[in-house]
């Protein structure tokens, strides 16, 4: 029997343990450590993650993983896939039914799976495991990310505008010219770059126009100054397109892009682009940047100042190299000028169907939704890796995040404010520096699909991949004159013949139900 002495005890404790939950329940505050299994003592829950690399490395002994690992009671097994690899390689696992815990993919690149049954409806679960996640991120964005209802991802989001257009600013200078504001412009600052050694350094061995990534994304300003953005090649759910006077037009097929191909293969044909930008591998264009080789690329905004500033160093290749964004833009015949809107959905998280372990996916994606999580996965260890958000990283952080294995969590979970907030405070060079792009990306005018966002249909997932392949390969013969711009009406006929017409009609059914609306197709 217990004493008197003993049961005052026992609830005093009671008592104060229920003071302390109480208290914790009505801070409001976000939960820092996020509990796994409710058991702090319990062995780690494996989790396994497969995501494109977006330039980063796994390292399976970095200290501010294991910390995300250890406030989170979870062990990660990684694959990171190369962003140029990943779609297929995606499709390949996705096709054998087999995929891990946690999916990384581009935008609405999900909704080709989800009908397959492979991923999870988190609706039932995100109050009870996480409701950090769910609040932190915008109704709009959960509700854009909806599929037939349901809620298959967690949405992370993106700035729209996020490309940008950079210059050789120092060879500019050198041979005495301003920065190009309209098409004539910046045809005779290309042959300029190409024909009057910029580098002066008495070789021919500079181009006017480049890449670093793909050759599509240089030519997307172009595109934009004939009031058009087609969007990125060789994607498996094509259709971009604009709508006017109650008609939608696709993009591949409309006057505006016959009239940037034109443009595009007059550069071609006077040698200004670099012969290579068809065939040249991602890392191979970008250190042929590095090297000076070529004075104007358009890439995401970070391939400037991160990527080949910070990453490659090219200041101590070429000490002049001085890249500068073309703003407010390149101007067409209609006074018209633009870029790709990306939208407000960056990528998403999918969770596998047959995973056995929900609830600690969920916690874990919560915590990185949390101030301190978020800033862990971003910025690494405080006092090692940082000193304070606004002040930078210290020579260790700088090391890590130059050999590109700091941050490979960030991708996860985003929370659009915090890194507005970080970056409008910002003290630190490279900050201030990687402003210039992100700020500039932001300002343009940015061009949106009309589709944006709408589920595929039957006729994209059919016919989706031979458009596009079929856009790309066409675009390529066009602007290299393997098949003449004479033969501009045979190429429709045969874009509408390989699908393109029917895949038309389906989106605009979908775009009428969907909105209510009562649009037909421009062609």
């Amino acid at each position: 029997m217990k004493t008197d002495s003993s049961k005052r005890a026992i609830a005093l404790l009671c008592m104060v343990s229920l003071v302390a939950a109480m208290a914790s329940a009505c801070s409001g505050t976000e939960a820092s450590h996020p509990p796994s299994n409710g058991q702090a003592s319990a062995a780690p829950v494996t989790l396994s993650l497969i995501q494109p690399d977006g330039g980063r490395v796994w390292k399976d002994d970095n200290p501010v993983t294991k910390m995300i690992e250890k406030r989170t009671n979870v062990k990660l097994s990684v694959n990171m896939l190369p962003n140029n690899d990943f779609n297929s390689k995606y499709n390949a696992l996705a096709a054998s039914g087999e995929i891990p815990d946690m999916s990384r993919l581009g935008s609405f690149d999900y909704q080709k799976f989800v009908d397959q049954g492979l991923f999870l409806d988190v609706t039932p679960y995100l109050d009870q495991f996480a409701p950090n996640l769910k609040k932190n991120l915008k109704p709009e964005l959960w509700e854009l990310t909806k599929y037939n209802g349901k809620q298959y991802v967690i949405p992370y989001e993106n700035a729209a505008g996020k490309e940008v257009p950079v210059i050789r600013k120092d060879w500019l200078d050198v041979l005495n010219m301003k920065m190009p504001t309209n098409l004539d412009e910046f045809e005779q600052i290309m042959k300029a770059f190409t024909y009057r050694d910029p580098d002066r350094n008495g070789k021919d061995d500079t181009y006017g126009i480049g890449t670093v990534n793909t050759y599509a994304e240089s030519f997307m300003p172009i595109f934009g100054a004939f009031g058009i953005s087609p969007g990125m090649f060789a994607n498996s759910a094509p259709m971009n397109s604009y709508l006017k006077d109650n008609k939608i037009y696709p993009v591949a097929i409309s006057s505006e892009y016959k009239a940037a191909l034109s443009y595009i293969k007059n550069l071609w044909d006077a040698k200004v682009i670099d012969p290579e930008i068809f065939t040249i591998k991602s890392d191979q264009a970008t250190q042929k940047a590095a090297q000076g080789r070529i004075g104007y690329f358009n890439a995401w905004w970070s391939f400037a100042p991160q990527t080949l500033g910070q990453q490659l160093k090219m200041k101590e290749i070429v000490p002049n190299a001085d890249w500068e964004p073309v703003f407010p833009g390149i101007k067409g015949p209609e006074g018209k000028s633009g870029m790709l809107s990306f939208g407000n959905l960056g990528a998403v998280v999918a969770i596998s169907s047959k995973t056995k372990n929900v609830e600690a996916i969920l916690r874990f994606l919560d915590y990185l939704s949390t101030d301190e999580g978020w800033e862990l996965s971003h910025y690494g260890i405080k006092g090692e890796h940082y000193s304070d958000m606004n002040s930078g990283r210290t020579p260790v952080g700088q090391k890590a995040f130059d050999e590109k294995w700091l941050d490979p969590l960030s991708q996860i979970v985003s929370r659009q404010e915090l890194g507005e907030k970080v970056s409008a405070s910002s003290k630190d060079p490279v900050q201030l520096e990687n402003n210039r792009f992100i700020e500039k990306a932001a300002k343009y005018n940015l061009y949106k699909d009309v589709f944006y966002g709408m589920p595929l249909t039957d006729e994209q997932k059919s016919y989706g991949p031979d458009v596009a392949k079929y856009e790309e390969e066409m675009f390529i013969k066009f602007v290299t004159g393997k098949e003449p711009l004479s033969k501009w009406d045979e190429y429709v006929a045969t874009w509408k013949r390989k699908g393109g017409e029917d895949l038309l009609n389906s989106k605009i059914k979908t775009y009428n139900t969907l909105k209510s609306g009562k649009v037909s197709p421009g062609i």
